[in-house]
């Protein structure tokens, strides 16, 4: 299979029978896909001015804060269990490519919103951010107790500033669209790469009834629909925009 395929296999590959997967992480990525959904259209009516909409009241403020931790939690849960089911080694080779996958894809959103929006590009977005975690996470394949151990550090040092830390993107003057930093980030990436097979063992006897199966289709295609479904929303908010 050429690299080209390869890279854009997601958008047209079969879908897994429902009965192989976890439902748990689908369940997280399905919800953070619903919740973005809904931000983004709000947003997008928001930035033209089809509906008055004060993106910094408290639910549109805090619903990208809890969209952005479901990723990279479910993320960082994939990342061990295919480690752990498929062996470290072999899992390494896929998740090279993933990362090369989910960074050629980020490296696009950056130049589509530079283009589109020079104001306000993504330098660094959520893709972005997977794709960093996940390198830095390799290093800790197939172990739980490790990044679980980092992740809570990380995240303690943020909340209680025990060590100070200034985000050294705060000295670039750009507004981006949306700007998601290793730090803290990480620390999630990492604790859900901790919790992994211990949730897991809780979860894994929950399985998807048929009734619900187009939740895990939905799941297995959550970077397709990423990547596409702001241009989906934006062109629609903006034929709007040009009849209101």
């Amino acid at each position: 299979m050429s690299i080209v395929k390869k890279l854009f296999y997601e958008f047209y590959s079969p879908l897994k029978d429902h009965s192989q997967r976890i439902f748990f992480i689908d369940l997280l990525r399905f919800l953070a896909i619903i919740l973005m959904v809904i931000y983004h259209t709000g947003y997008d009516l928001s930035l033209e001015r089809v509906v008055n909409i004060n993106m910094r009241a408290p639910f549109w403020y805090y619903l990208p804060r809890i969209i952005v931790p479901l990723f990279l939690f479910s993320s960082g849960m994939s990342l061990n269990l295919n480690a752990k089911f498929e062996g470290v080694l072999k899992n390494f080779t896929k998740l090279r490519f993933r990362i090369f996958k989910i960074a050629f894809f980020a490296a696009l959103i950056s130049l589509a919103t530079y283009v589109l929006f020079p104001k306000y590009w993504i330098f660094f977005g959520t893709l972005h951010c997977i794709a960093s975690c996940s390198l830095i996470a390799s290093l800790f394949l197939g172990k739980t107790l490790a990044p679980l151990i980092l992740g809570l550090m990380i995240q303690l040092n943020y909340f209680l500033n025990i060590i100070p830390f200034t985000d050294p993107m705060d000295s670039i003057k750009i507004k981006s669209m949306d700007y998601i930093s290793l730090y803290p980030w990480l620390g999630v990436f990492l604790i859900g790469m901790g919790l992994s097979s211990y949730l897991i063992k809780f979860f894994s006897a929950i399985s998807c009834p048929d009734s619900l199966r187009w939740i895990s289709y939905i799941s297995q295609k959550s970077l397709p629909i990423y990547l596409l479904h702001q241009i989906f929303i934006y062109s629609i908010v903006l034929g709007l925009s040009k009849v209101i």
